[in-house]
């Protein structure tokens, strides 16, 4: 897989390395793109903690009898495991990272330390969050309910329309892969299937749950402590998730799976390439992409 998803996304950013000596506005765009997601990463942990000394500096300037009341039903003791958390999550955070150098390396994507085009917003934040989120839903014993509720309708009628005996030469198309799973199950049952994905925060997320973890349940991380509201008690927000469920490298060698990164209209304009595809399944992505992708 890794050197597929390499290929793939080797193809995906060859505008921001360029064939000439001058950028263009979209190479610049892309360039700034790439590093200020990587940047998002990378401040994950002091942002996170950003967050957490807020609040305390709030709860200091409390009225005593307010603090007091505080400390005795434990919330000062939350805050202060949350900084563990953080820690816990920032492992995963700089494995992925560590991968994404290893993947784009064909790319010198730093930019100056100045250029505040970089710099993360709180929405970029927010993404690597969701990123930590999702990993429950796609690649942990936890999510394994609400897998069965949506990928498994999908794996079920791609399963009723080809014979298990010719699926290996059948091609299926994945939009919206988001962190691969919906795409490596379908694989996992036979067919040769590609999963396509825009978010450069899914794709390095994925690349690492793909070719990176080699055992069941082998890492760990704490993915709700970003939500302060609609907790019934601090141990909800505390949790703790391992994941993969499943080891990734479990796929036949001989098996055709691949991941490829870039808008899907671009990808696949190619009238030729869409029409070899036999099923496109996807979950998750008509409802939040261009409208034209769909059409």
């Amino acid at each position: 897989l890794d050197s597929l998803l390499k290929r793939s996304v080797s193809e995906f950013i060859s505008a921001m390395n360029g064939t000439e000596n001058l950028e263009t506005k979209e190479e610049e765009a892309e360039r700034i793109h790439f590093q200020k997601v990587i940047n998002s990463f990378r401040v994950y942990k002091q942002h996170s903690l950003n967050v957490i000394s807020r609040k305390e500096n709030y709860l200091n300037n409390l009225p005593a009898q307010h603090q007091a009341l505080l400390k005795k039903n434990g919330y000062m003791d939350m805050l202060a495991e949350l900084k563990g958390a953080v820690d816990t999550n920032d492992t995963i955070v700089q494995h992925i990272l560590k991968d994404v150098d290893n993947v784009f390396d064909n790319l010198t994507h730093e930019t100056k330390d100045k250029d505040k085009r970089t710099h993360p917003t709180g929405a970029d934040m927010e993404k690597v969050q969701s990123c930590i989120k999702q990993l429950v839903r796609d690649w942990s014993d936890n999510g394994t309910e609400e897998r069965a509720a949506c990928y498994q309708r999908i794996i079920g009628k791609l399963s009723t329309l080809f014979k298990e005996e010719e699926r290996e030469f059948k091609k299926v198309l994945v939009p919206g892969a988001g962190l691969g799973r919906l795409a490596f199950d379908i694989a996992r049952i036979g067919f040769e299937c590609q999963g396509n994905e825009f978010s450069l925060f899914m794709l390095f997320t994925s690349n690492f749950v793909l070719n990176k973890c080699k055992a069941v349940n082998s890492f760990k991380i704490q993915p709700y402590i970003h939500n302060f509201c609609n907790n019934i008690s601090d141990k909800d927000q505390m949790q703790t998730v391992l994941f993969p469920d499943i080891d990734p490298n479990q796929l036949p060698e001989d098996r055709k799976f691949s991941m490829a990164a870039g808008d899907f209209l671009e990808v696949y304009n190619d009238a030729d390439y869409v029409n070899s595809q036999d099923a496109v399944a996807t979950c998750f992505f008509m409802d939040c992409a261009d409208r034209k992708s769909v059409v």
